[in-house]
């Protein structure tokens, strides 16, 4: 049978009850849970029936007490007898109900089964050290005792996706992982939507996963200790995806991944809950903004660091930890934050659609192509075709391969499928218009570059010819 301090301390870890108050006088612990207006009191020795009335009667004389010891009116109060045979009195009155429960085992308070599995696997560890984080002041403390299974379950995944992502590109020399499950915007208005999940999951290098996971594991704790494991579930979720929505809205020609948006989520729904139950002090905001800050600061220190889904995760965190505390909100604001959570993602989507799409992947090639790193190129080139992603810039790269090669004809018959598959890339474009002036048919140039918007040309070859073309008067 666990002693007080370690009772005290497992109830901490498995329930919504933290610290109340440690009445030295009579050497018990005084536990609280907010939600039920409880308060629990841990006794490692029984009592005798005959003093169960005297302790209740004192406890009715001393309800104002216990209301500003918990910080709540208290409806019931909960007394535990450790080392005690089962037995239960129960006393109520208009105002308050105490009931003096004897226990043998604390299994009877702790329900959750990860109590259970815990207990096999753990020994029991020094009193002092159960004592000094009951008796923590520490809010940032308190939290991190609490037994939170599903941001384990969500750094695990975390964790298996990047070792898989590891041996793909550092065993088997593929980026087919990172490309499989990466969010692009050419994949998913294709029809790939779970890559707005999965790349939340996914992480560049050993130090954009280490930071992200340190992230998640703090936020994750306070975020599941405060709600419960479902909501927990729902906000990482659900700002994932709509911060990567967000992110799709202004990124259409690279790949992005990482849980940052989910975690800034997690931290929109954390200020939320502070701000609503005045759980703001000076010393826990110091301890947050120092964590964010050192991440934000190592961040920058990364290529390409999507910082709208950032905002996104954080604006999207914010509405929601809004409808977390619906019951202790005005409906005149939870509403409309209901509709905006509703609407702007179909805003956002509709944006997203009206893109033009580039295949990342056609990025990298063309990248390895122009630094003459033909053999990557072509391993490109190569992964592409293999996983049916082939575009029309695909079809390009592999005529400009063919062409250094020698392969004249082959070339020939990709530039001329990739102008097939899309007559308005410019670089196919480009290669059509080099082949009419070569035969000196100004005309068949004149009608290609035509049906182009002239005002809005990238490629700076194509606007060159398309300069020249305009000042001999076509």
């Amino acid at each position: 049978m666990a002693n007080k301090w370690q009772a005290a301390y497992e109830i901490i870890r498995y329930t919504k009850y933290i610290t109340a108050y440690y009445e030295r006088e009579t050497d018990t612990i005084w536990l609280k849970n907010k939600l039920t207006r409880t308060l629990m009191c841990i006794n490692e020795k029984p009592i005798e029936d005959i003093n169960v009335e005297g302790v209740t009667e004192t406890i009715y004389l001393n309800k104002s007490s216990f209301d500003k010891i918990a910080g709540f009116e208290v409806k019931r109060v909960n007394i535990y007898y450790l080392n005690s045979k089962k037995n239960k009195r129960n006393f109520k009155s208009k105002k308050l109900r105490v009931t003096h429960y004897g226990i043998d085992n604390i299994g009877e308070i702790i329900l959750s089964p990860f109590y259970k599995i815990d207990t096999k696997y753990k020994n029991p560890k020094q009193n002092d050290w159960y004592q000094r984080r009951v008796l923590s002041v520490n809010s940032l403390e308190m939290y991190m005792i609490k037994s939170t299974p599903m941001t384990s379950v969500l750094i695990m995944i975390n964790t298996l996706i990047f070792l898989m992502n590891l041996f793909y590109i550092h065993i088997r020399g593929s980026n087919h992982f990172t490309n499989q499950l990466g969010l692009t915007h050419f994949d998913v208005v294709q029809g790939e939507y779970y890559r707005l999940i999965s790349s939340a999951f996914l992480h560049a290098n050993v130090e954009h996963f280490l930071f992200n996971i340190f992230a998640l594991y703090i936020l994750g704790k306070f975020v599941e200790s405060i709600y419960s494991h479902v909501h927990m579930i729902v906000a990482y979720i659900i700002t994932a995806v709509l911060a990567n929505v967000m992110s799709l809205t202004f990124i259409t020609d690279s790949l992005s991944l990482g849980a940052s948006g989910a975690i800034y989520g997690l931290l929109g729904v954390l200020v939320v809950y502070m701000l609503i139950n005045k759980k703001i002090n000076t010393k826990l905001i110091i301890q947050i903004s120092l964590i964010f800050i050192i991440i934000s600061i190592v961040s920058s220190f990364f290529n390409n660091v999507n910082h709208y889904a950032h905002v996104g995760g954080i604006i999207y965190g914010l509405m929601l930890g809004v409808l977390f505390q619906f019951k202790r909100i005005e409906w005149r604001i939870t509403l409309p934050v209901l509709v905006l959570m509703l609407v702007t993602p179909i805003i956002l989507w509709s944006i997203v659609l009206k893109h033009d799409s580039y295949q990342p992947v056609d990025e990298v090639g063309l990248r390895y192509l122009n630094e003459k790193q033909y053999e990557k190129a072509l391993e490109i080139v190569n992964e592409t075709f293999e996983y049916n992603k082939e575009t029309s810039t695909t079809y390009y790269i592999l005529a400009k391969l063919y062409d250094v090669s020698g392969d004249f004809e082959k070339a020939k018959e990709n530039y001329n499928k990739s102008y097939e598959l899309d007559s308005k890339n410019e670089l196919a474009l480009k290669y059509k218009l080099y082949e009419l002036r070569k035969a000196n048919n100004y005309e068949g140039m004149k009608e290609l570059i035509e049906k182009i918007d002239r005002k809005n040309i990238y490629d700076e070859e194509l606007r060159a010819i398309e300069e020249d073309m305009r000042s001999k008067g076509y």
